[in-house]
């Protein structure tokens, strides 16, 4: 049978160890196997410990991100020291203005432990936390930025990287 009564009641077994819970602390039926529509019937969407147990599966890696993967960045500050009214009347560039700022330099199409000596781009993300909201300004070191379609970037990215079925850079693609 399993650890619950014919009446749907959780039994509490001899040895007194605390039962599997989910997240939320409810006690679990079987932690060994789902729960399904007789002994060998379909598995149910409705056992909440197995949707739970999978859920945790697929999170527990964090995805890398696509471009811009490797990188490192300081938290800051940004002072104004000349009179710059004259070109914005931006609060954050206004005279005797600090404001908090992080950055952010970063390879643009290597991956985590990629080495710094490969020929890459580089970029940079700065952030300024204005009075007026959060300011970003981002570049490359590309003189001309060479794609003029937004939609065509991710496909540009793409071949920049490994591919999946061999794990190699494709020089033919870059």
């Amino acid at each position: 049978m399993g650890p619950f009564s014919p009446q749907g009641s959780l039994l509490i077994s001899s040895d007194q160890r605390k039962p599997t819970t989910t997240d939320a602390g409810i006690p679990v039926a079987s932690q060994k196997h789902s729960l399904t529509v007789g002994p060998d019937g379909p598995i149910v969407l409705h056992d909440h410990y197995l949707i739970e147990q999978m859920a945790n599966f697929n999170r527990e890696r964090i995805a890398e991100r696509q471009p811009h993967a490797k990188g490192s960045g300081a938290f800051g500050h940004f002072e104004v020291t000349q009179d710059l009214s004259q070109y914005t009347k931006a609060a954050v560039f206004q005279p005797g203005t600090k404001t908090d700022t992080l950055i952010r330099f970063s390879t643009v199409a290597g991956e985590r432990g990629s080495p710094d000596t490969w020929r890459d781009p580089r970029g940079f993300a700065l952030k300024f936390y204005t009075s007026q909201g959060n300011y970003d300004m981002v570049g490359n070191n590309t003189p001309v930025f060479f794609i003029r379609d937004p939609l065509k970037f991710q496909h540009f990215i793409r071949s920049q990287k490994r591919r999946a079925d061999n794990g190699l850079r494709d020089h033919d693609m870059q």
